[in-house]
């Protein structure tokens, strides 16, 4: 009788056991050439908890994300780590990645951002570190647009950067 009551009791423990999710660390970047503004449009998305999770080792252990208790020095921090995370090259020089601000979708933060007067490229180095320096499994897809043609990139912490021609 015993062994009719453990046995699907260690069954249900053994199961449980294999289904622990695995998490995953990916962000999403698109890059696209705006013609009218003459500028490049860049949209980052990364999941907020992970975010939260560098920006609380990294900056302030006590700070927050998210649309109701955000704290006030989040927007300062994202700027600073973006700015160290996030770096182009057109043509082989280097131009400023302006960060715009910031709005949450879901589980997602999108982080805007731009690099101001741009009239052409032949070439564009990008180097997209996002959360590398956090998660070893971080994998960062990178699109970028540029007179309707689409190319894509995947960046994780032993290949930071890469080239593209168009």
């Amino acid at each position: 009788m015993r062994i009719k009551f453990l046995l699907p009791l260690i069954c249900g423990f053994m199961l449980m056991s294999f289904s622990v999710a695995h998490k995953f660390y990916v962000s999403v970047t698109e890059i696209e050439y705006n013609e009218k503004t003459q500028s490049l449009q860049i949209i980052s998305r990364v999941f907020i908890d992970d975010l939260e999770d560098l920006l609380q080792t990294r900056y302030d252990s006590t700070m927050r994300l998210g649309k109701s208790n955000e704290s006030p020095e989040a927007a300062n921090y994202i700027k600073t780590y973006l700015k160290k995370k996030i770096e182009i090259q057109l043509d082989g020089k280097n131009v400023e990645v302006n960060y715009l601000g910031k709005e949450y979708e879901d589980d997602m933060v999108l982080l805007y951002l731009e690099v101001p007067k741009v009239t052409s490229f032949k070439s564009i180095e990008v180097k997209n570190a996002l959360l590398t320096d956090m998660f070893i499994e971080q994998k960062n897809l990178v699109h970028v647009t540029y007179k309707e043609i689409t190319k894509s990139l995947i960046f994780t912490k032993a290949k930071q950067e890469d080239l593209l021609k168009f």
